[in-house]
C-alpha cells in the first residue's frame, strides 16, 4: 500500500507540475483574448531580480496567436475594402442612372408641357394664347361675314324693291305711251281720213 501511495503522489506531482508548466502558455488559451494571453504569461514568469524570464515556447506561440490575429484582421480589412468598392460601385452606378432618369423625367416633363404645332414645339401657355387669338379671330371674321351678308341683303332687298318700282315705272311708262301712241294714231287716222 505504500507503493501506491508513493505511486498516487508521484502521480499528483506530476499532474500538478504539469499543470503549472501549461498555465501561462498561450498555445493553450484558444478562446481567450491577445491581452489575456499576454497578462497571464506575465503573471506566471519567473522574477530574476527586477527582470521577469518568459519561456520561448510561451513567446513562440504568443507571436504565433498575433500573427494569427493579424493575419485574421488583414483578411477582415482586405473583405471589407472589397465590400466598400463594391458598395462605392453601386453608389456610382446608382447616381448615374438617377442622373438618367432625372433627364428622362426632364425631358418628359418639357415633353408634358409643351405641345408641338407645325413641327415647332410650344410651351402650353404660347400654344394656348395662339388658339384661343385664332378662336377669337375666327369669331370676329364671322361676326363681320354675317353684318356683311346682313347689309347684303339688306341691299339686295332694296334693290329689288327698287328694281320692282322701277318696273312698275317702266311699265306705267309703257302704258301711257301706248295710249299715247293710240291717241296720236287715232288723231293720225282722223286726220287721214278727214283729208282723204
Amino acid at each position: 500500500m505504500n507503493t501506491s501511495r508513493c505511486l498516487a503522489l508521484l502521480f499528483v506531482l506530476f499532474i500538478s507540475n504539469f499543470a503549472v508548466a501549461q498555465r501561462g502558455n498561450p498555445a493553450t488559451a484558444d478562446t481567450v483574448s491577445l491581452q489575456g494571453q499576454f497578462d497571464e504569461m506575465l503573471r506566471v514568469s519567473s522574477n530574476y531580480q527586477v527582470y521577469k524570464t518568459v519561456r520561448r515556447t510561451f513567446l513562440n506561440a504568443f507571436m504565433a496567436n498575433v500573427q494569427d490575429s493579424i493575419n485574421v484582421y488583414a483578411e477582415e480589412v482586405a473583405r471589407l475594402e472589397t465590400r466598400i468598392g463594391d458598395q462605392e460601385a453601386k453608389i456610382t452606378e446608382q447616381g448615374t442612372a438617377i442622373e438618367a432618369r432625372q433627364g428622362e423625367i426632364a425631358s418628359l416633363t418639357s415633353e408634358k408641357d409643351s405641345i408641338s404645332l407645325l413641327g415647332m414645339p410650344l410651351s402650353k401657355t404660347t400654344y394656348s394664347l395662339i388658339l384661343w387669338s385664332a378662336i377669337i379671330g375666327l369669331l370676329a371674321m364671322l361676326l363681320f361675314a354675317l353684318a356683311r351678308m346682313r347689309l347684303a341683303v339688306g341691299s339686295a332687298r332694296q334693290a329689288q324693291h327698287d328694281f320692282q318700282q322701277v318696273n312698275e315705272d317702266l311699265e306705267k311708262s309703257r302704258k301711257n305711251r301706248l295710249e299715247v301712241e293710240q291717241k296720236l294714231r287715232r288723231q293720225l287716222q282722223d286726220e287721214i281720213n278727214k283729208r282723204g
